[in-house]
């Protein structure tokens, strides 16, 4: 049986702009930095260069330990990643590496 693996793709307007976006990875646990967030991959529609933002996990004011679900992905949060990736220098519409952000 294949391992079934849960994508979330879709397409935001932000600005008159259409961005598609996908879920690039979720939280995890790294040995060397800990627990690392969810990441987004956004890009143009017509463009080839994509962002990769990076959400920290969130931790719980009592003893600094993260919760460990997802933040849900809805449309203010994909317009954040795609304002703060803009703000960030990133060009949609040139080519080139992706950028990575994270966003606090």
């Amino acid at each position: 049986m294949r391992n079934a693996k849960r994508t979330e793709v879709g397409v935001i307007s932000v600005d008159g702009e259409d961005f598609a976006w996908r879920l690039h990875r979720e939280p995890q646990w790294c040995t060397t930095d800990g627990w690392r967030g969810m990441v987004l991959a956004v890009r143009h529609v017509d463009g080839q260069r994509e962002a990769f933002v990076e959400w920290p996990m969130p931790k719980v004011a009592s003893n600094s330990v993260p919760y460990r679900k997802r933040p849900k992905i809805d449309a203010p949060l994909l317009n954040q990643a795609v304002s703060a990736a803009i703000q960030a220098g990133w060009e949609p519409l040139s080519r080139g590496r992706p950028l990575s952000i994270l966003v606090v």
